[in-house]
């Protein structure tokens, strides 16, 4: 194979993986789910969403949650962080029972814009 031919089954192939991963992220489905409907190997998708945060400058995309009402609580018997946010790489952010939502805000804004 040239490797002008090689590049080109390259650039077709991410392009396909590409195409999967952005169709998964608006499809609602959990990778597993996509993965079996699409007869696709979960750990090639996988691989390639990784592949391509990196490529893409690791940009976190943000996407609303619903909490169920048991979350909601304020001042439960809990300490422990409720909901945790994981950020591409080995960020996270954990949000407890007692939070400020302007300061989560702010924080928000700050790692939509790195």
């Amino acid at each position: 194979m040239t490797k002008r031919i090689r590049e080109d089954h390259q650039t077709s192939h991410q392009r396909r993986w590409q195409a999967h991963v952005n169709a998964a992220e608006k499809s609602g489905l959990s990778r597993a789910e996509y993965c079996r409907r699409y007869n696709l190997s979960y750990h090639a998708m996988s691989y390639w969403q990784r592949k391509l945060a990196k490529s893409n400058g690791g940009k976190a995309t943000l996407v609303p949650v619903t909490l169920p009402a048991a979350l909601m609580r304020n001042g439960g018997p809990h300490n422990h962080a409720e909901l945790k946010i994981l950020l591409p790489g080995k960020m996270s952010v954990a949000v407890g029972d007692n939070f400020s939502p302007a300061t989560l805000n702010r924080l928000l804004t700050v790692l939509e814009n790195r």
